[in-house]
C-alpha cells in the first residue's frame, strides 16, 4: 500500500510548536502540490496523509514545503509511517487511543471530515480511500466492542470535574461559547442536560437564538469577563481573549482551539484559571490498566492485518483480470 503520514501531536511537541506547524501545514497545503493528500488538523494533532509510487520523494517535498513556512527547528518533533505502520497508526488515532483524553469519540467524525472534504474537491487514490474508508471502519468496531464504556472520559464530562473543583455549581455557573464550532454545540447539549440553564454562545455566523442558548455577534467578546466560565472552541489567527479591564470576579476559562485563542498570560491574573486542551489532558488522564490498552493494542493489529491482506487479494486479482483481458 503507496501510503505515508507526517505530523506532530500531543506526544511529540510542545503545544507552542503544534500551534506554529499546524498553521505551516494549513499555509503550506492551501494551495494543493497535489492532490492527493489529506490534511488532518485537530487540537491535539495535525497530520498530513499521502499516497504516491514514490513516497520518499513526496516526503522530502513535504518537508522541504514546511520548512518555507516555518524559519525555525520542528523536525525533531515530527514522525512519519509508511504503508502497514501508516494504516495502523491511523487506526489507532480513529480510535481514540492516541488522543490527549483516552478513548475520546469525536477524532472520528474529525478525521471523516477531513477525508470528505478532500474527498469531494479532488480526486484520490485508491490507497487513500482504502486507507480512510477501512480505518474509520476499524474505530467504529473498537468504540462498539471495547470502548462503548469509555464515557466518563469525554471532555464534557472532564470540564465539568474541573468546574467542580474549582467550586463552581454547573447549574448555577454562567457560561459563555466562543465560536458556533461542534465541541461547542456539544458541550451546549451537555451542560443543559446537566441543569444548566445561563448560557450564551458569541459567534460570527449569522444563527437563530436556541431554546437554552442565547446567542449574540462578535461584539459580545467585550463583555467575557462578566462570565463565570468561558469556553473557546473557535478558529482564529490572532487571540480573541488577550486582556483584562477593570475588575473581574474569579473566572474559568477554557481554550480548547489550536493554535490557541486565549492569550496564555490572563492565566497570570490572580482571579483567572486557564486551562488549554493539553492541560484538561493531563489533569484528568486516567491510567490505563497495561492489560487493558494490550486489549485494544491487539484488536486494531488484527483489523490492520485483516485489512491489508484484502487490500493485497484485491489488487492481485485486478491485476490478473487485466493480464487475462491483454490476451
Amino acid at each position: 500500500m503507496h501510503v505515508g503520514v507526517i505530523g506532530i501531536n500531543h506526544k511529540s511537541s510542545t503545544l507552542a510548536l503544534r500551534e506554529k506547524l499546524a498553521r505551516a501545514f494549513q499555509k503550506a497545503f492551501a494551495v494543493t502540490f497535489s492532490s492527493d493528500f489529506v490534511l488532518l488538523s485537530t487540537c491535539n494533532r495535525t497530520e498530513l496523509y499521502f499516497s504516491s509510487s514514490h513516497l520518499a520523494e513526496c516526503h522530502i517535498e513535504i518537508l522541504n514545503r514546511l520548512r518555507t513556512e516555518l524559519h525555525e527547528s520542528f523536525e525533531h518533533a515530527l514522525y512519519s509511517y509508511f504503508g502497514r505502520d501508516c494504516f495502523y497508526h491511523l487506526g489507532r488515532v480513529i480510535s481514540g487511543m492516541d488522543s490527549a483524553i483516552f478513548g475520546e469519540s469525536d477524532i472520528q467524525r474529525q478525521v471523516k471530515l477531513a477525508y470528505e472534504k478532500q474527498r469531494q474537491s479532488h480526486q484520490l487514490s485508491h490507497d487513500l480511500h482504502y486507507l480512510f474508508q477501512k480505518g474509520l471502519k476499524i474505530g467504529k468496531e473498537m468504540r462498539t466492542s471495547v470502548l462503548v464504556t469509555k464515557k466518563g472520559t469525554q471532555l464534557a464530562a472532564i470540564i465539568q470535574s474541573i468546574m467542580e473543583r474549582k467550586e463552581r455549581d454547573l447549574s448555577r455557573s454562567s457560561i459563555l461559547f466562543i465560536g458556533n464550532s461542534d465541541v461547542n454545540r456539544k458541550l451546549h447539549s451537555f451542560f443543559e442536560w446537566k441543569g444548566c440553564r445561563e448560557m450564551v454562545l458569541c459567534t460570527r455566523m449569522a444563527i437563530d437564538s436556541l431554546p437554552s442558548l442565547a446567542v449574540v455577534d462578535w461584539t459580545g467578546l467585550k463583555e467575557w469577563h462578566r462570565f463565570d466560565v468561558v469556553i473557546c472552541g473557535t478558529y482564529h489567527e490572532e487571540y480573541v481573549l488577550d486582556a483584562v479591564e477593570g475588575e473581574i470576579s474569579p473566572t474559568l476559562l477554557f481554550d480548547l482551539s489550536v493554535p490557541r485563542t486565549i492569550h496564555p498570560d490572563l492565566g497570570k491574573h490572580p482571579q483567572i484559571s486557564l486551562y488549554n486542551i493539553d492541560q484538561i489532558g493531563e489533569i484528568f488522564q486516567k491510567k490505563r490498566g497495561e492489560k487493558e490498552i494490550a486489549l485494544c493494542e491487539d484488536l486494531i493489529e488484527k483489523a490492520v492485518t485483516r485489512q491489508m491482506h484484502l487490500f493485497k487479494e484485491r489488487r492481485e486479482a485486478k491485476w490478473k483480470f487485466a493480464n487475462a483481458s491483454a490476451f
